[in-house]
């Protein structure tokens, strides 16, 4: 009878667990981002290690601009799965507005090296290569983005930006072209500064 007992509230903790992560998501959805991380926090209670949760809270601590507990989040992703493409790309992205392009490079060489096919993995580590001053390494960086994804409007701005500072004028200019065309809200600027 004990056994049964247990049971049955094992099962009710596990459906109570997952109907917060459920709540956490749609929490997150509609932009209540405090409301989330603690949904998120109570599944993590009985699941401390499920990767989607962990990674969406920090999500949540990132749109509240609490960039040290998002931190936290991305690495205990890590640790359960050191090859989690969102987990890379999230730290990577903290050590870049950390501007530690280095440690931010570091994350997306990971990124890259199990999710070679990833265009916004390319674009990131071009971008972090880009502000120390490597401009081949950006290059071709914003090309591989392109190359993978065609329709990468960011990836066409920063390239036109890079080109601009190599005095490749016109060809700047088809990328700032091509960025608007894509609807990259700073391309008009772009054009307005460097194609007339």
């Amino acid at each position: 009878m004990k056994q049964s007992l247990y049971f049955l509230c094992w099962i009710f903790l596990i459906g109570c667990s997952e109907q917060a992560s459920m709540e956490g998501d749609e929490f997150y959805q509609a932009g209540n981002f405090e409301h989330a991380i603690r949904s998120y926090t109570k599944y993590l209670e009985l699941n401390p290690t499920n990767i989607k949760t962990l990674y969406n809270r920090g999500r949540a601590y990132e749109e509240l601009e609490l960039y040290e507990l998002a931190f936290q989040d991305f690495l205990s992703v890590l640790e359960e799965d050191g090859k989690n493409l969102q987990a890379n790309l999230s730290i990577g992205a903290y050590y870049y507005r950390k501007q530690d392009y280095e440690n931010a490079k570091h994350y997306f060489d990971q990124a890259i090296k199990y999710h070679e096919d990833n265009a916004q993995a390319h674009f990131l580590r071009a971008r972090a290569y880009h502000k120390v001053g490597k401009k081949k390494q950006a290059m071709k960086g914003y090309n591989q983005a392109i190359v993978l994804n065609g329709d990468f409007g960011d990836a066409y701005l920063y390239r036109g930006a890079l080109k601009s500072y190599l005095k490749q004028n016109r060809s700047a200019c088809e990328d700032y072209r091509k960025a608007k065309s894509l609807n990259v809200a700073k391309a008009e600027a772009a054009i307005k500064s460097f194609c007339n």
